[in-house]
């Protein structure tokens, strides 16, 4: 049999995207029906069946590939390949009516990720890419801003689940890239956030405390986009990680605050 060419693997991850967004999207009235509550986190019951909606597409087409979800995984024995699904990034905002949040899908081939979409319905927009093609925004080609300083830079951030055991490292985290960048914004969706970015929007990303499902799809788009990214392991999670993002400009500065400021993390 032969391998699936990153066009038609591009295609399924904007089907399940789209698929995922979609039902959460139409279900919006029950946006509160949750499963589970944290401190500062909620799991919704559409999280499990927007996940369901996006497997669909995704063994339909390759049912001998291996998917790894924000809800579950189903590991392959036999397949190279892997689907990386986070149904509701941002779910929070999701849960209080807030727009900032999207449905994201990658797929990787031997640990690489070679293509994802990353689907926003609120906003009607789709963010795609392959390892070998421009990122795009609803088809049209997309590229990373020219910002040249971080005293210029509008920077995308998060504050990590972990600041109730670290608040101290955390908030001086914030406070530096408060003070080194001209604004930080948080608006609670990775993904979206590394889109953003791919665009132009913004002009960096930092976040840690995320996981793979967070920026898989969002990170290659980033990528294609032109930016530079810098992936740190989390050591205490085998999927989390801390991530930056920027044009070549600025990267050197990112990886300057983390090296003083996040690295104990």
């Amino acid at each position: 049999m032969s391998e699936p060419s990153l066009t038609h693997l591009l295609d399924v991850a904007i089907c399940a995207a789209e698929a995922a967004g979609h039902h959460a999207f139409n279900h919006k009235e029950r946006r509160n029906e949750t499963s589970e509550t944290f401190n500062h986190d909620v799991k919704l019951v559409l999280d499990v069946e927007s996940q369901k909606a996006a497997e669909a597409v995704i063994t339909r087409e390759f049912p001998s590939h291996g998917i790894l979800g924000e809800e579950d995984a189903s590991p392959s024995q036999t397949s190279e390949y892997e689907w990386i699904i986070d149904p509701i990034d941002g779910t929070m905002n999701f849960s209080h009516g807030f727009e900032y949040w999207c449905s994201s899908v990658a797929v990787r081939h031997k640990n690489q990720v070679v293509a994802g979409c990353v689907f926003a319905p609120d906003f009607n927009a789709t963010y795609t890419a392959h390892i070998e093609g421009q990122a795009k925004l609803n088809g049209s080609p997309i590229q990373v801003s020219h910002t040249d300083c971080l005293t210029k830079a509008m920077v995308f951030t998060g504050i990590s689940k972990e600041m109730e055991t670290k608040p101290d490292l955390h908030f001086s985290l914030f406070r530096t890239l408060a003070l080194d960048t001209k604004k930080l914004r948080i608006n609670g969706a990775a993904a979206l956030d590394l889109c953003r970015l791919a665009d132009g929007t913004a002009d960096g990303f930092f976040e840690s405390g995320i996981f793979l499902w967070d920026y898989a799809a969002a990170a290659l788009i980033a990528e294609r986009a032109g930016a530079s990214i810098a992936v740190y392991p989390d050591i205490s999670h085998p999927l989390g990680a801390t991530v930056l993002a920027s044009n070549e400009k600025l990267i050197q500065g990112l990886k300057a605050i983390y090296s003083q400021s996040i690295q104990p993390l």
